[in-house]
């Protein structure tokens, strides 16, 4: 059974990290050298790919499909049961990878690394539109 308020939350969530990321009116890698500009952009992506994983947890364990052992597991048991078309769990896998160099080798990441990762993002918009639409069906408030 979906926890509907969890999901809600995550939803709501990742909308408003999208709009924080249009706000920063990143469109080139040089607008990122600066430095506040690269901290805010990081910090924004990575907090986008944290609710993309909890988001994925949520269906997993609501669906029992498994134990994932590992965060790109997630993903992988997603195109397993056909919550999402393997394409998908490869492009987010990618960006999973990003979110632990985010993580845990902050202090190694390039500006290409992180403008690279900025390209890459809107994979999350895919899932996040079939978590709406597979998830909570027309739950009222979902998204809002």
């Amino acid at each position: 059974m979906y926890d509907i308020e969890r999901i809600v939350k995550i939803v709501s969530d990742l909308e408003k990290y999208f709009r924080d990321l249009e706000e920063l009116g990143i469109e080139e890698i040089a607008d990122i050298e600066i430095k506040r500009n690269f901290y805010a952009l990081s910090m924004v992506l990575f907090s986008i790919l944290n609710r993309t994983i909890d988001l994925g947890t949520e269906i997993v364990m609501a669906n029992d499909f498994g134990m994932p052992s590992s965060y790109k597991d997630i993903f992988r048991l997603l195109a397993k049961n056909g919550i999402i078309e393997s394409e998908l769990e490869k492009k987010i896998a990618d960006l999973v990878f990003y979110r632990n160099l985010l993580s845990h080798e902050y202090y190694a990441l390039t500006e290409a690394d992180v403008f690279d990762i900025f390209k890459r993002i809107n994979v999350v918009k895919q899932f996040l539109e079939m978590a709406k639409n597979n998830v909570t069906g027309n739950v009222e408030g979902m998204g809002k």
